[in-house]
This record gives structure tokens, C-alpha cells and sequence, in this order.
């Protein structure tokens, strides 16, 4: 029995014994920081298409400043689902010159009204270094903004398939 007593006992204490360390010798070299890992790029435009009570197309795309667009057609649209597209970095480019000639981050954040079955745009714009704006436009949209909201629909809208008429 005794036997038992000092065999559990000392199974108890080598784990313990096990785990101290030897002291670590100081380290001569000078260590540089590991650089730190590259942040995600952030979308530099975000337009959704909101759905209505009819055959609006629904879809979001979200615009990178490389070209890249992560799509995802909701509704209405010939291309459903999540797709990762490309506009010509020109084009990019020129989408946020249009909002800055119209002056986007100067917009309300809200244009709406009491209609409840209209289709809604959500844009955001958020150029590099620059704070993001956010507009939600359904009804009482100012003329810049609509003609915005035109322009957004005649370069995005291809990528989902819309017809222009539509």
C-alpha cells in the first residue's frame, strides 16, 4: 500500500518537475520586427441596388481601387449570386471623380419619403484617405444625385447583366 502511495505521488510531481526551464542566455544579436502583415484593401465604393415591390434589379457591388468588384445579384438581375468581377481601374477611377464633382460627401445621408414600394440606391464612397459617406437615395433625390445614381447604373449595371432599358 505504501508502495501505491509514493508511486502516485511522484507520477504527480515529475509532470511538474518536467515543466520547469533552463535559464535563458541573454541574447547578443540585435532582433529587427517582424513587419506587420499588410491590411486587407478596403472597398473604395459600395452601390446597392435595392429591391422593390415589382421586377427592380436587386444587387450589390462591392468596388475595389484595383478594378476588382465582389458582386452579389439579388434579384431581377440575369447574374445572381456572388461572383467576383473587373472594371478597368480607369473606370474606377472615374466613378470617384464623379462623386467628388458633385460633391458627394457634401449629400445628406437620407433621401427618402413615404412610398414604401419604391427601390432604393445605397451608395458608399470611401476613396482612399478620405472618410467614408454614405447616402440612402429612394424619393426627393436631388438632381446631382440622380444623375450620380444614372451613372453608377450605366457602368454597373452591365456587369450584372441589366438591361439599360430596364
Amino acid at each position: 500500500m505504501r508502495y501505491l502511495f509514493w508511486l502516485l505521488v511522484f507520477s504527480l510531481a515529475l509532470p511538474a518537475c518536467a515543466q520547469r526551464k533552463a535559464p535563458r542566455k541573454a541574447k547578443t544579436t540585435k532582433t529587427t520586427p517582424i513587419a506587420a502583415a499588410p491590411k486587407t484593401q478596403e472597398p473604395v465604393l459600395v452601390y446597392q441596388r435595392t429591391p422593390c415591390y415589382g421586377r427592380c434589379p436587386a444587387y450589390t457591388a462591392t468596388i475595389f481601387a484595383d478594378g476588382r468588384v465582389e458582386y452579389d445579384g439579388q434579384r431581377f438581375v440575369p447574374l445572381l449570386g456572388k461572383h467576383t468581377l473587373n472594371l478597368p481601374p480607369a473606370t474606377v477611377a472615374a466613378l470617384l471623380a464623379e462623386a467628388k464633382r458633385i460633391n458627394f460627401a457634401g449629400l445628406a445621408e437620407r433621401y427618402a419619403g413615404n412610398t414604401s414600394d419604391l427601390p432604393a440606391s445605397i451608395i458608399t464612397v470611401h476613396p482612399a484617405g478620405q472618410p467614408l459617406h454614405a447616402v440612402y437615395a429612394s424619393e426627393n433625390i436631388p438632381e446631382n444625385l440622380q444623375g450620380y445614381i444614372n451613372y453608377l447604373n450605366g457602368r454597373l449595371d452591365p456587369l450584372a447583366g441589366v438591361n439599360p432599358t430596364e
